[in-house]
């Protein structure tokens, strides 16, 4: 990609964000977008169609970032633990808790939502390749997809929350979750 593009989308990705901190997502116009990474209307749709496309290139770029980032940590080693990507994308969540609130709410978008879906499952097929599995293991995708709606619907319960419990805090339950870990008795009983 040309830099001067991917300098635009960056400007403009940088600026919703930013402007969500501030005011409701479905308040915001292009024109507030354009105004606020310094560009006009017509470039804005030279990158985007509408406002949901630049946000969901926003929110998928901040998860292909951590990932990376985590990558380059050799976070996603086997001995490696993959609650520290989980805490990054929750404090991602949690400093844009509202824009979240409104993407994943019963009004938001379903493109954000699938594409989101669709970074989780990459993630935890990433994870679950190097996992030792048992000879009558589910498939690998079915397992994904279980633990992309399942970590989907943890996010969406806890911005529900009020007041907010930290990232940390969520991170443990939403571990505990997806491992089954919470449905596990912690000593076996007597007979």
């Amino acid at each position: 990609m040309d830099p001067r593009i991917a300098r635009t989308r960056a400007s403009m990705q940088t600026a919703l964000l930013e402007l969500c901190r501030e005011q409701e997502y479905a308040d915001l116009s292009v024109s507030d977008i354009a105004e606020a990474s310094g560009i006009n209307r017509s470039t804005f749709y030279q990158h985007y169609a509408d406002k949901e496309a630049l946000l969901a290139d926003a929110l998928d770029g901040f998860v292909e970032s951590a990932a990376a980032q985590l990558e380059a940590e050799k976070l996603n080693a086997p001995d490696a633990d993959p609650r520290a990507m989980i805490q990054k994308f929750l404090e991602h969540v949690r400093e844009n808790a509202a824009l979240y609130r409104t993407v994943l709410g019963p009004t938001g978008s379903p493109v954000i939502v699938a594409n989101l879906r669709e970074r989780v499952i990459a993630l935890a097929l990433s994870g679950l390749s190097q996992a030792p599995r048992r000879a009558d293991s589910p498939p690998l995708n079915i397992v994904a997809a279980g633990i992309a709606g399942s970590f989907i619907s943890v996010v969406r319960e806890w911005l529900s929350m009020k007041p907010l419990p930290s990232a940390d805090r969520v991170t443990e339950w939403a571990w505990l979750t997806l491992t089954g870990a919470v449905a596990r008795p912690e000593t076996a009983p007597v007979d």
